[in-house]
């Protein structure tokens, strides 16, 4: 018996100790376990971490208690990142020997600060449709069923704390807000009939339908026991109370969910109380703290039923209705009540077509102090708005401070409105409701505390009639309206006329301070400032309009601007006008005066405009123009990017501005002068000439200006009518640019001329080139052609792997730079490659005569030719030069020596032309022993009396020229020297035998 206690008590030690240790040892395996169960079942990325998940067995023993903060779920695409459900806090308490049974029972679930953020996209596809499709067979899906079948799940209660929930169905379209809510409940889910008891409070509701905002801000309450049935498809309301601010209501009925996934209803509702007070309670800023202090009188009847299916094809039938009989409220405050308030409204749908929903205002009376408003309306259906409405009053609004708290605003002035409309809207039939209405706002004033400006003097008379219903006969008037803020008087007048052709004609004047309107009409993240003062007029018909008879549209007058200036927290720079004026007429618009700046780029402009009410009202219409533009100062980096920008990250490709377009359009003619351009790192300054924009071409006309250190003239084009290929065709005048800033500035040299890296001097040119930009208007070089002159008038090139290649076949002295002065070279580019022709320049103090190509992946071939003194020859040329001379070779004699260049511009590959070089060492060597021959011959003809031998000594050295170059070996001078002393022995013998 002992041993068999200390058995049971070793087990029981070990399950404590196991209780203890299996929450903490086995953490991180139990969240691989539910990380990859999880994984298994939903298309979501799942937040947690170990250290805020925790598991007791014994806080609530024989119950375990689970708890986690920190969870949430994050969307994948098409709602990549976006947080369908986040809690700070999460714990469930389960019965622990209900897991071993059929039964799993929960005590309690608590959440606290949940966020759950449910969208559904217009096409249907809902963020939280998120569990992945079970991929088993059929025969499979039954098995499982019949398993689930065999668990059920008891929960006893839960409760929310501090949620925030968003619902947003953009299918219907609607959005509904929760702030601050609180939410408990319970009910016995393992019975197929029970109760479901829950208590709900939100701080905040807001509900939009359609862009309108039904409720906005409102409290809400509600106490509710539903009977649940039918395996949880049937909700039948038993006790319930709901309560919006003070408004309550209660329901009955029910609301069944069928198998098709609509929705089948019968629900009556009501208000539970019948003072005016509580439907008070909904109007936007009367439900304050001190709302209980209103005082009220009258009587309301609120009701209302919905009744049949739901689904996104079938809306229910639905009414209501609301009556208010002689009602009053007024500020315990203020000295004058708001009284006689009277509303009989009925809304009713028979049939669930919301085109088919009449909206009926039978009375509205309500009497503002001694200033009554009347109005009643009927809409017979929703789809062409047949109506009958009648709207009349009066309105002291200087006596509203009297009746509402109007907390930091003053209000004077007498309104007045007379309306009367009936009839049908049809737009396609082009059919209004008769009109005849009019209104009037006599000394008008306006101030707030939150701005230090008054609308003042405010006064305009308007009057609508259409006395038939049909479009042609609208007509509205707007006749001397006026305004004074501080001080600033601004009139207009207009009439409207026929809807469909509309006539207008349109006059105002006066002056307008944009810093007082922005402090009165505040618009975050910008600033206005500046006045502009107006006196225009302006008339015609719409169809003059469209078939651009422009002569047939009167407008005239002038805008002038003064200290202008815009700034916005998107815009990296400021936008001012010092002063500008426009005066236009029908014909053109024409600008003078203007000078302002743009952020640092300082600007004056004038000229005209003309066809400028075509273009901003035509389509298709050509905006023409021409405009003298003018700037000390136009920083171009400013507008390249909207704000700056973070450097990439690796692997991030760097922003592209993409392909400037010129819109077709425009003809325009902007004859600039411009004393200093910046562009990315370069300086442009002195820029004049035309800028010419036409038909989506942007053409440069004799453009002048300097840049790094060069003098240019560009004539050419940019065309970008097809974005896919944008190009430039331009011919380039150029005096005296810098070589090496050019190299450093232009792709084009980078590309085609490396060499230029090391070369230090100036070059001029007239060049031709032309090609295609990419998407970063970028040229792309392999569609560069072109061609011109370039002269070079002085240069240097210096520590170059070149200059190293051809030395290390010599012995040249002073050759480390390469000079070029007053050097005229060739140069034309095609199929990628930079071609040159033979051109002349100094390598130390020897002249050579280079030409060749440079293509665009770096590779080279180019031919050297100079005169080498044969004592600096390298040891390649000296063996083979001696194979041509015997082996002497005068040291100080000159061998021609061509050099070819390949391989690339880092690593060049010089080497000796043979072929050319064999020819060019013989014809060297037998020129040089001519000239020695020559010598000779001379010197013995001085000695020869005998003018025949003197004939025939010539005839040797001048005529009787005999080919050396067929000797291929020997010594060539020598051969030379014995023919010519036997020609001179034989004619001695001659005259020795003929005794002359």
């Amino acid at each position: 018996m002992k041993k068999v206690l200390i058995v049971i008590a070793s087990i029981v030690v070990i399950l404590l100790a196991a209780a203890f240790i299996i929450p903490v040892v086995f953490k991180d395996d139990i969240k691989a376990s539910i990380d990859k169960a999880l994984a298994e079942s939903v298309n979501a990325d799942i937040v947690w971490d170990t250290d805020d998940f925790r598991l007791s067995l014994f806080s609530n023993f024989p119950n375990v208690t689970a708890g986690l903060n920190n969870f949430g779920v994050i969307n994948r695409a098409p709602f990549e990142g976006q947080i369908l459900f986040a809690v700070q806090e999460f714990e469930v308490e389960v019965d622990l020997f209900s897991l071993f049974g059929d039964q799993i029972k929960i005590n309690g679930i608590k959440l606290n600060h949940p966020e759950v953020f449910i969208k559904v996209l217009p096409d249907g596809t809902a963020n939280y449709d998120i569990a992945i499709a079970d991929a088993s067979s059929p025969a499979d899906e039954g098995e499982a069923d019949t398993a689930a079948v065999k668990y059920n799940i008891g929960i006893d209660h839960w409760e929310i704390k501090d949620g925030h929930v968003v619902y947003d169905d953009q299918t219907l379209p609607f959005r509904m807000e929760l702030k601050n809510l609180q939410h408990s409940g319970s009910g016995d889910f393992t019975q197929d009939v029970f109760d479901l008891n829950t208590y709900t409070k939100v701080g905040s509701v807001d509900v939009n339908f359609d862009g309108t905002e039904y409720i906005s801000g409102k409290t809400l309450e509600a106490n509710m026991v539903l009977s649940i049935s039918d395996e949880y498809s049937r909700y039948t309301f038993k006790e319930n109370a709901v309560k919006v601010n003070d408004f309550s209501l209660s329901f009955d009925g029910f609301l069944a969910l069928l198998e098709d996934g609509s929705m089948d209803m019968d629900i009556t509702y009501g208000t539970q109380e019948n003072t005016f007070k509580s439907l008070l309670s909904l109007v936007p800023g009367v439900y304050t703290a001190d709302f209980g202090d209103i005082q009220t009188e009258g009587t309301l009847a609120f009701n209302g039923a919905v009744k049949g299916k739901y689904d996104s094809l079938n809306m229910p039938a639905f009414n209501l209705a609301l009556q208010v009989n002689e009602a009053m409220f007024k500020y315990p405050d203020l000295p004058t009540a708001i009284k006689n308030i009277n509303m009989d409204l009925l809304v009713d749908n028979k049939d669930g077509n919301i085109d088919n929903t009449t909206v009926h205002l039978k009375q509205f009376h309500m009497d503002f102090g001694k200033n009554p408003i009347d109005a009643k309306m009927l809409v017979k259906n929703l789809y062409n708005y047949d109506m009958d409405a009648e709207v009349k009053g009066n309105l002291n609004l200087g006596e509203l401070s009297t009746m509402f708290p109007m907390e930091g605003m003053n209000m004077r002035g007498s309104f007045n409105i007379d309306l009367t409309a009936s009839g049908i809207y049809d737009s396609v039939k082009q059919v209004i409701p008769k009109i005849d209405a009019t209104m009037s706002l006599k000394d008008g004033y306006v101030k707030t505390s939150e701005f230090p400006y008054a609308l003042e003097n405010v006064n305009f008379e308007s009057k609508v009639t259409d006395p038939t219903g049909k479009m042609s006969d609208f007509k509205a008037i707007v006749n001397n309206f006026s305004m004074v803020m501080d001080g600033e008087p601004f009139k207009a007048n207009l009439v409207l006329e026929n809807l469909d052709n509309y006539t207008w004609n349109l006059s105002a004047k006066g002056g307008i301070d944009l810093e007082k309107i922005t402090k009165v009409f505040p618009v975050e993240g910008m600033t206005l400032a500046g006045k502009i003062n107006a006196d225009i007029s302006t008339a015609g018909r719409m169809s003059d309009l469209d078939a651009e008879r422009y002569e047939k549209l009167p407008t005239s007058g002038t805008v002038t601007v003064q200290n202008f200036k815009y700034a916005d927290k998107e815009l990296p720079y400021d936008v001012t006008i010092t002063s500008a004026t426009a005066s236009f007429d029908p014909r053109q618009m024409t600008l003078s005066n203007y000078k302002g700046t743009v952020g640092k780029s300082d600007m004056s402009i004038n000229g005209s405009i003309s066809n400028y009410i075509g273009y901003m009202f035509g389509e298709n219409q050509t905006i023409k123009g021409t405009m003298n533009f003018s700037s000390t100062l136009l920083d171009l980096n400013e507008f390249m990017t909207e704000e700056e920008e973070a450097a990439p990250a690796v692997g991030q490709e760097e922003a592209s501005y993409g392909v400037i377009q010129v819109p077709e359009n425009i003809d325009f003619v902007l004859k600039s002068n411009i004393k200093t351009a910046k562009v990315m790192d370069m300086e442009i300054t002195n820029a004049t000439g035309d800028i010419i924009v036409r038909g989506g071409v942007a053409n440069l006309s004799n453009l002048k200006f300097n840049l790094l250190g060069g003098a240019f003239v560009v004539n050419g084009a940019y065309d970008a009518r097809d974005i896919e290929k944008p190009q430039y065709d331009f011919k380039l005048g150029i005096q005296d640019l810098s070589i090496q800033k050019a190299y450093q500035t232009f792709s084009l040299v980078q590309g085609f001329a490396p060499i230029a890296k090391n070369v230090n001097g100036t070059v001029s040119t007239d060049f031709n080139v032309k090609g295609l930009l990419d998407q970063e208007m970028m040229p792309d070089l392999k569609s560069v052609s072109g061609g011109g002159l370039l002269k070079v008038a002085q240069a240097t090139l210096s520590d170059s792997k070149i200059v190293k290649g051809i030395t290390s076949l010599t012995k040249l002295e002073d050759t480390d730079n390469v000079t070029m002065k007053d050097v005229l070279m060739s140069v034309t580019i095609e199929d990628g490659k930079l071609k040159v022709k033979p051109f002349d320049v100094k390598l130390g103090n020897y002249k050579t005569t280079i030409s060749g190509a440079t293509a665009l992946d770096g590779s080279i071939g180019y031919d050297l030719k100079m005169d080498v003194p044969a004592g600096k020859l390298g040891s390649q040329f000296s063996s083979f030069v001696s194979s041509y001379t015997g082996g002497k070779t005068d040291p100080n004699s000159t061998i021609p020596v061509t050099i070819g260049l390949g391989g690339t511009y880092d690593n060049p590959q010089p080497k000796l032309l043979m072929t050319d070089q064999k020819q060019e060492v013989k014809t060297a060597v037998k020129e040089k022993a001519k000239e020695e021959v020559k010598g000779a011959a001379t010197d013995l003809l001085d000695e020869v009396k005998d003018d025949k031998a003197k004939e025939v000594i010539g005839n040797i050295l001048g005529g009787d020229k005999k080919d050396t170059t067929k000797t291929e070996d020997g010594d060539l001078k020598k051969q030379v020297e014995e023919e010519a002393k036997d020609k001179i022995k034989d004619l001695f013998k001659k005259k020795k035998k003929g005794g002359n």
